[in-house]
């Protein structure tokens, strides 16, 4: 059949490179020609032993990781700033996570995981089977990989990293740590978001051989068997072009960014720092920038509609800018200039802000009280956070549906996720809090949609009902 009228005028160029399995263009399941060979340099470019093209983003390649090394009852560690596909890939393979809380400044912004936390981890857990970092967090900042590494080493667990928001970071020139450089075992790159690729075009990394087979038959389950062409073509091509030119890009990109900081601070704009505390780091390019007044919301609307500069994410206390090679084109004072207006302009035209503090933003969830301990088997009253049930037996227990406000105590039976950024507020499995409760309740007032649960305005939510009940 042949494509229709419009899709032939807006996309006249990339339809004549989406193809098919011909043995000419070679096959990815197979892959003998062309694209063995645009894997193998890949793997060269981002020094790994091996690379995977990924046409179904970074998701499938988590899930995928959970398939291939882990069974059921596994337990698995990872950071609760976790993207939510880890979690289905968990699910699916019936794993029980541990989840690891991550450190947080004095206003109560997120950084990432310490190596303490881990370290603390394995001696608490020393039958892990796999620990997932992901660094850089969304808000652009690193965890200290190589002492992580160290670590893992000597317990001999599976260290993997989503470094989905960290595809650029080879070609900083050693400013951040990276997963190549902290030698990870298994590493995935969202080339689509920073690079350039197609979405979702992404890679999957491994830096051991006898890594491949079981990652191999578990992408070939995963990933569709009619792979899209130009996605494939465009990973390759963004390739080459950090190859010949990825340095002095992500160079000129940093030094962009680092002047366009500096203006906005000189007109009274407050900025997440670079951190100088348990190893961790921050990408200038990933911009967040403070709003005290709780007036991100319409600061974002703001500059989009009247200046055309549509920001990443945004909160009532904070928005998120990203700089790339794209932004080289504009002038950083231009720039600098539009967000100071549309900060003034916001707090005029939008009287109704009052101020709004970080920690409001960020779900309690995401980090631990002091005095908690991790998760431990039979010891709910200690863990962090109480997962009675894995993941798995939770989709598939007898649940019910209840109002919101008469969930504490229960066990969750669904995924609910604030995206942007993806990341679970509350998993299945997983016991429900009072304090997660007061924060999707203040959620909900701000009319925020939740992927992944049944009712999107969280009116109510699914619980687990039955013997498995609290």
């Amino acid at each position: 059949m042949g494509a229709p009228d419009l899709l032939h005028k807006g996309f006249n160029a990339a339809m004549r490179w989406d193809l098919t399995e011909l043995d000419s263009l070679d096959d990815l399941h197979l892959p003998r020609g062309a694209i063995k060979k645009a894997q193998e340099l890949a793997a060269l470019l981002f020094n790994a032993e091996e690379t995977f093209f990924l046409v179904n983003g970074v998701t499938v390649g988590l899930i995928s990781l959970f398939l291939a090394f882990c069974r059921p009852g596994d337990k698995v560690l990872l950071t609760r700033i976790s993207h939510k596909a880890a979690l289905h890939g968990i699910a699916l393979s019936g794993a029980r996570p541990v989840f690891l809380p991550v450190e947080k400044d004095s206003s109560g912004f997120p950084r990432n995981i310490s190596a303490a936390v881990v370290r603390q981890a394995l001696q608490e857990h020393p039958d892990a089977r796999l620990l997932l970092v992901t660094s850089p967090s969304y808000w652009g900042i690193t965890a200290d990989l190589p002492a992580i590494k160290q670590i893992t080493a000597r317990h001999g667990v599976i260290f993997a990293v989503d470094e989905a928001h960290g595809t650029h970071l080879p070609f900083y020139g050693g400013k951040l740590p990276h997963s190549a450089a902290a030698g990870a075992d298994i590493w995935l790159h969202s080339a689509h978001k920073s690079l350039g690729a197609l979405t979702p075009g992404a890679f999957l990394h491994l830096g051991k051989k006898n890594l491949v087979s079981p990652i191999k038959f578990w992408l070939q389950v995963m990933q569709t068997s009619s792979p899209s062409y130009p996605v494939m073509i465009s990973l390759d091509l963004i390739r080459r072009q950090m190859a010949l030119k990825g340095k002095v890009l992500f160079s000129r990109s940093w030094n962009w960014a680092g002047y366009f900081r500096q203006e906005l601070e000189k007109k009274g704009v407050q900025l997440l720092s670079p951190l100088k505390k348990d190893g961790f780091k921050l990408d200038l390019c990933r911009i967040t920038l403070f709003c005290p007044r709780g007036e991100g919301h319409y600061l974002a609307k703001r500059l989009a509609q009247k200046y055309r500069f549509q920001v990443e994410m945004c909160d009532n206390s904070f928005l998120l800018a990203i700089v790339g090679p794209s932004q080289l084109l504009f002038s950083a004072d231009d720039l600098a200039r539009a967000f100071s207006r549309a900060r003034r302009e916001s707090l005029v035209f939008n009287p109704g802000t009052t101020a709004s503090s970080i920690a409001m933003d960020f779900s309690p969830s995401f980090f631990r009280e002091e005095s908690k301990t991790f998760f431990h088997e039979h010891k709910k009253e200690e863990s962090f956070p109480a997962f009675c049930l894995t993941p798995r037996e939770a989709i598939y227990s007898p649940s019910l549906v209840v109002p919101l406000e008469k969930s504490p105590g229960k066990i969750c039976s669904e995924m609910v996720v604030l995206s942007p950024p993806g990341i679970p507020v509350l998993s299945p499995g997983e016991v429900i809090t009072e304090k997660v409760v007061c924060y999707l309740l203040q959620k909900r007032a701000e009319k925020t949609l939740f992927q992944g649960a049944s009712d999107p305005v969280l009116k109510t939510i699914k619980v687990v009902t039955g013997d498995n009940k609290i």
